[in-house]
């Protein structure tokens, strides 16, 4: 059994990153799913775990967010959007980043 390079494990972290972030586009703000919810969570931890602190705390910033959200009868403007943006854009620089390092190590190697 091949062992993975580090960008490959990366790129399938930041692959489930964007799919959770795009089931949330399509749920919307207002109506997200338990499961949703749980797979942000998880998510978190998991790249806190990989050393990722910024994206760690952005997602744990949207999983609360949304949770507050949730129980609101009123619906207010707040901040969620910035951090839905902002994670997507980490999640695509993340991932041109990869893919420059995996060039590198193709032509140096």
């Amino acid at each position: 059994m091949e062992i993975p390079s580090k960008e490959a494990v990366l790129q399938q972290l930041m692959c489930d990153v964007e799919n959770l972030m795009e089931d949330l586009y399509q749920s919307g703000f207002d109506t997200v799913h338990d499961s949703t919810l749980e797979a942000i969570k998880t998510m978190q931890k998991q790249t806190a775990a990989y050393g990722m602190q910024l994206l760690s705390d952005m997602l744990l910033q949207l999983a609360n967010g949304l949770t507050m959200r949730r129980h609101q009868i009123k619906k207010k403007e707040d901040s969620l959007i910035n951090v839905y943006t902002n994670v997507n854009q980490y999640v695509h620089l993340c991932k041109g980043k990869i893919e420059c390092d995996k060039g590198v190590c193709y032509y140096i190697d």
